[in-house]
């Protein structure tokens, strides 16, 4: 299982389409959707100096299109 922080993407330059920024054990992800089937907690992290809030949660990725799905669910 990966760990995943989640929030919104406050820059995305009016690119409507991908505004959730999806961090897979530190990978960055860009979103249209995020539809997440695992326990949720809140978690900061430090970029850049600079504090951020995210959601964060437990689980595998899925991908439909631009839509990601966070599952703790196992095949």
């Amino acid at each position: 299982m990966s760990k995943f922080h989640i929030r919104f993407n406050t820059k995305h330059n009016g690119n409507t389409a991908l505004v959730w920024r999806i961090f897979q054990d530190g990978t960055e992800h860009l979103a249209s959707d995020v539809k997440i089937f695992s326990p949720l907690y809140t978690e900061t992290t430090v970029e850049h100096g600079e504090t951020k809030w995210n959601v964060a949660c437990n689980g595998r990725i899925i991908w439909d299109g631009t839509v990601a799905i966070i599952t703790n669910e196992q095949d």
